[in-house]
């Protein structure tokens, strides 16, 4: 009867049950056990297996270890393997416990135990065993200070990182608050991001904090924090903090430079600009009040010639825009606005092309400079150097040179010119009744009339005193056609001087003697025309004045 109900007990067993012999072989297998390995009956088992060290054991020194085991002690408890399904081949974890049986002698007969299947467990235990692993390779070896604080900030587990980072070794700070390491001035911001997270509110965002470093220094630290108090296995708030203080240290650095460059910009004639690589601009910094009057408006996303109000077409920029475009410094671009107010105003601009680490076109950055003084100056100097101060007529030096493109011309054309010596009759006499401010504005309107004669392209010039040059270019294709078209022009010029002139209290006439040359030879000196006229002007003095002589030879 015992061994009727051992046999249902073993046939019933929900887990595994078997008898092997020493050298091997199954010997018995019960339902479960039979399922476990595959099959459908005992017999089909029983059968198919011929070595449990060779056919069922991954690793067959599993066998040799189990037999050892059993020999020393009697038993074997939690024997754990990885063994094959032995049909299937799959393969799986199994918990073993047996015992040794031996006969009257003392040899053993048999071993007999149980094997459960662990496979799900044996792998969740793995998992788990790897995460642990990969978690310290992280927090252990990783750059990154990674910390697990509680609800309070009391720390629970610090990296080694910490000893780098801050100092300070992890065993140290484990037991005290992560706050205390912080900078008051950043307490309680810091506490407020602390409580979001508490919250479930932060979101992973990266906050930003100075620590206390063990050498009296403050350290940036960059955390993300998350909230794991619920879960079993870490019950606290994991942070990350990586170290970020040059990063930060240069972007403070930059952030003064950017002031200390607004501030020289402000108080500079100069400014600075940036464009893109659609030569758009990006920024513009100036304390220039010339320049502001013209931007009307924000120049960002504009062209500097949309800025200029440049036409597109304008040969000038279209050569500077080429430069731009092959990627080419440029210095002291000079260019002309007109402000709202209508003065005009002059700036260089000079740029360099800006490129990225591999070499990618990036835009231009560049300087600007109000020279609208200097320009104006040069101006003054090159109006006093070539134009009488009474008049503003061209004086003799640019006359001489007026005289001499006239002669090349000229040559050129075909055309002949003249030159006209006009000198005042008996002017001393009103400089000498009247004073020189009389004098003074009766010779600024005869350059007047002069120019109301002449056409745009001829030139009046005062030499001096109360001499005046007309040079006529273009006046025929021949001498003879040039002696007449120039002959008109002074008789005209007879004709307006003669009308009287309303000078002050004043009322005054004059006459006015003319001498004329033709230039009928481009290789003769301007001087020397500028001679014969002087001759030609004496011979009419002598001639009874306020009239007309041509130079002739002899």
């Amino acid at each position: 009867m015992a061994d009727n109900d051992f046999s249902t007990l073993f046939d019933l067993l929900p887990i595994g049950a078997y008898r092997s012999s020493p050298d091997g072989r199954q010997l018995r297998a019960n339902p479960a056990l039979v399922r476990l390995d595959g099959y459908d009956t005992e017999a089909e088992m029983l059968a198919a297996t011929q070595d449990l060290a060779r056919e069922w054991y991954v690793d067959p020194n599993r066998r040799a270890q189990f037999k050892a085991l059993l020999a020393e002690h009697g038993l074997v408890r939690d024997f754990v393997s990885e063994v094959y399904r032995h049909k299937t081949r799959e393969r799986i974890w199994v918990r073993v416990h047996a015992h040794a049986v031996r006969d009257a002698t003392g040899a053993v007969g048999y071993y007999e135990g149980t094997v459960e299947d662990i496979t799900e467990q044996r792998r969740a235990q793995l998992e788990t065993e790897a995460n642990e692993r990969r978690f310290r390779a992280l927090t252990e070896k990783a750059p990154v200070l990674t910390v697990i604080c509680g609800e309070r900030g009391e720390l629970s587990y610090v990296s080694p990182a910490s000893v780098r980072m801050l100092g300070v070794s992890g065993e140290t700070m484990v037991g005290r608050s992560l706050f205390e390491w912080i900078h008051p001035d950043d307490l309680a911001q810091a506490w407020a991001e602390h409580a979001r997270v508490l919250a479930f509110e932060n979101s992973g965002e990266e906050s930003i904090h100075r620590f206390a470093h063990a050498d009296g220094s403050w350290r940036y630290l960059a955390a993300v924090a998350s909230n794991c108090l619920a879960d079993e296995a870490v019950r606290g708030v994991v942070v990350h903090f990586r170290d970020v203080t040059e990063a930060q240290l240069a972007k403070q650095e930059l952030i003064e430079s950017e002031a200390r460059f607004r501030r020289l910009t402000e108080l500079s004639s100069d400014w600075y600009w940036e464009i893109d690589n659609q030569f758009r601009v990006v920024r513009m910094e100036t304390g220039n009040r010339s320049f502001n009057s013209i931007l009307k408006n924000s120049p960002i996303g504009k062209t500097r010639q949309e800025i200029a109000g440049v036409p597109a077409d304008d040969p000038v920029w279209a050569a500077h825009q080429a430069v731009m475009e092959s990627h080419q410094p440029f210095h002291d671009f000079e260019t002309q606005r007109v402000a709202p107010d209508g003065n005009v105003y002059w700036h260089t601009v000079s740029g360099t092309p800006m490129f990225d680490g591999q070499g990618n076109f990036l835009g231009y950055c560049g300087v600007g400079r109000d020279v609208t003084d200097r320009m104006r100056a040069q101006e003054a100097i090159r109006q006093l150097a070539f134009h009488d101060v009474l008049t503003g007529l061209p004086n003799r030096r640019l006359l001489m040179d007026r005289i001499q493109q006239a002669l090349v011309a000229s040559a050129r054309s075909q055309q002949t010119g003249a030159l006209l010596f006009l000198d005042l009759d008996n002017f001393k006499t009103l400089n000498d009744a009247f004073g020189h401010d009389v004098g003074d504005a009766l010779l600024q309107i005869v350059a007047g009339r002069l120019g109301a004669c002449v056409r745009a392209t001829d030139t009046v010039a005062r030499l001096g005193g109360d001499e005046f040059v007309v040079l006529l270019q273009d006046e025929g294709d021949s001498a003879d056609a040039a002696t007449v078209q120039a002959g008109r022009i002074a008789l005209k010029i007879l004709q307006s001087l003669r009308e009287p002139y309303d000078i002050g209290p004043c009322r005054h006439q004059c006459s006015i003697s003319i001498g004329a040359v033709v230039l009928d030879d481009p290789l003769r000196s301007p001087h020397d025309y500028l001679r014969r006229a002087d001759l030609a002007m004496y011979q009419a003095k002598a001639s009874g004045r306020n009239t007309l002589c041509f130079y002739a030879e002899g």
